[in-house]
């Protein structure tokens, strides 16, 4: 009796030893912090302004057509974008030399206010106007949207937005 008493009593010892183990290993774990990844919507508006630039500066470089080259390039991104993000959508406003470009990529019309003239651009297209662009708006569910360009050459100007069904994300590129 006396040898199954004490067997117990070993059992007993080192089950408590694993929950001091366990509990000091609780207290001396270091929460690593982990970063957060950017989320696709993020990446992809952040990828289509590098992308973009160096498309516009390859175009000029070229002495190819700056904006109908900047819009081949709007197609095969937004191509690209949507196999990742479904809801990505943008519009973008491009002044070189004088001419301002609007690329309309949402699933509406816009109507884009340059000085004190209105232009509609169609869903999924493209329209140059040469106009002296100092500052042009439009509006996208109700929400206005201004922006000013300087003297430079060449600006570009961007609003990119994704929705789902429970959320609706928009970026801003002035």
């Amino acid at each position: 009796m006396a040898g199954l008493l004490s067997n117990k009593k070993g059992q007993f010892y080192i089950l408590i030893a694993l929950l001091l183990i366990s509990y000091a290993f609780g207290l001396a774990r270091h929460d690593v912090p982990i970063r957060k990844s950017k989320d696709t919507f993020q990446l992809l508006h952040e990828g289509y302004v590098t992308e973009g630039s160096a498309i516009i500066n390859n175009a000029a470089y070229d002495g190819a057509n700056v904006t109908e080259r900047f819009s081949a390039f709007t197609n095969d991104y937004l191509a690209f974008a949507r196999s990742a993000e479904p809801g990505f959508r943008l519009v973008y406003l491009l002044k070189y030399k004088g001419v301002l470009a609007v690329g309309n990529r949402l699933d509406d019309g816009l109507n884009v206010s340059v000085g004190s003239s209105s232009y509609l651009v169609g869903s999924g297209s493209s329209s140059e106007m040469s106009v002296p662009a100092s500052a042009a708006s439009f509006k996208i569910s109700g929400i206005s949207y201004d922006f000013s360009f300087s003297d430079e050459e060449i600006q570009l100007k961007a609003v990119f937005r994704t929705s789902d069904k429970l959320t609706t994300s928009v970026f801003v590129k002035k």
